[in-house]
């Protein structure tokens, strides 16, 4: 495999995912990139905008902005990150590309319900230990109406919670890609990454040997969040009270975002 020993750096980018949606397996394909990196133990480098109220107090837009500049060529900040305008208008006045995952809002609530109570899962949800005695089944019907406790006190349905994330659609300058593309056109998807990323900067090694190197470093067992990462594993959770409840709080989601043209699923 040739190596361009005269390549060019990459400009910091940010990565950003609606939570449960492949983010630490696009984690690992970026850091399969040569000479790429972000250690994803390192709390500098990590962004997470879920609470506006939460944000707001902790100066959010500054610390931000703050550790985005920090960022050198050849790394990348990772996250969970709300869209506003502000953060958009921040993004492009630093001239930091951004790159945003998504998932099927059913596949992102199923792969939720299974993480709050596990072993490795999301230690500070308030439902983590009443979870651990529901079933499958009442754990999603619980997290459609109750799925994330505010800085504020109050609840947020499952719906009003996940669709700050999603926002990011509608951005012209965010590269935005499905969990679904990346498991079923995976070569594609990541060349076309690769493209957006690397624009004509000249690459330590051919794009579709990059590419390559990214696929290879993909190893499951390292990732805490790991559960099975199946496309449409909603299909076996769901039965039809859940798809009912789904519909009646969160449906236009789907159809919003492209996952139905319609409720007739």
């Amino acid at each position: 495999m040739k190596s361009n020993t005269h390549h060019q750096l990459l400009q910091p980018f940010l990565m950003t995912s609606v939570p449960k949606s492949g983010t630490h397996l696009l984690h690992q394909l970026l850091n399969g990139m040569p000479h790429i990196s972000m250690n994803i133990t390192d709390s500098s480098k990590k962004f997470f905008f879920d609470d506006m109220d939460h944000f707001m107090l902790q100066n959010g837009y500054q610390d931000h902005y703050r550790r985005l500049v920090a960022l050198k060529r050849n790394e990348f900040g990772l996250g969970h990150v709300f869209y506003t305008k502000q953060y958009e208008n921040m993004l492009k006045k630093l001239k930091i590309k951004h790159i945003f995952l998504h998932r099927d809002p059913r596949d992102v609530l199923v792969s939720m319900s299974y993480f709050i109570p596990s072993e490795r899962g999301w230690k500070e949800h308030p439902l983590r230990n009443e979870f651990k005695s529901l079933t499958p089944k009442d754990r999603i019907l619980k997290l459609i109406n109750q799925a994330y406790l505010g800085q504020n006190g109050k609840w947020k349905s499952y719906k009003s919670y996940i669709e700050g994330f999603y926002g990011w659609l509608n951005d012209k300058n965010t590269y935005s890609f499905s969990f679904e593309e990346l498991i079923n056109n995976r070569f594609i998807t990541l060349m076309n990454l690769v493209n957006y990323l690397w624009g004509g900067l000249l690459t330590p090694v051919q794009k579709k040997a990059m590419v390559t190197k990214m696929i290879g470093n993909i190893d499951t067992n390292t990732s805490r969040t790991f559960r099975s990462g199946k496309v449409g594993a909603w299909k076996t959770e769901f039965d039809q009270e859940i798809k009912e409840e789904f519909k009646k709080s969160a449906g236009d989601l789907l159809i919003r975002y492209g996952y139905e043209k319609n409720n007739n699923w």
